[in-house]
């Protein structure tokens, strides 16, 4: 049951574009409150530390900083993003119809 309603959410997902509009929201968000750039500094931190000895591949750099970034994003971001994915399943019925999408 519980996988039925996960696909019936992903169709409702998928036809309003809900994903979408959460997708481009987050990365407003991130945007605006400079985690992005955090991050890059971050990256190009990790990359200057090895110096020429070794120059990290994009997994490596991704493996170290992914658990830093996660931390970083901030608390009003997140409360956002929880904020708008409780709409969209608020609006999604048993029936995997929007109420009022």
């Amino acid at each position: 049951m519980p996988q039925d309603y996960d696909s019936k959410l992903n169709l409702h997902l998928d036809i309003n574009h809900g994903l979408d509009r959460v997708t481009e929201l987050v990365q407003t968000r991130l945007i605006e409150s400079g985690w992005r750039d955090q991050v890059r500094l971050a990256c190009r931190k990790a990359i200057l530390e090895n110096g020429d000895k070794h120059i990290p591949t994009v997994d490596e750099l991704i493996s170290q900083i992914t658990p830093k970034a996660r931390s970083m994003v901030p608390d009003a971001v997140k409360r956002e993003l929880l904020h708008e994915l409780e709409l969209i399943l608020i609006n999604v019925d048993k029936t995997g119809y929007s109420k009022n999408f």
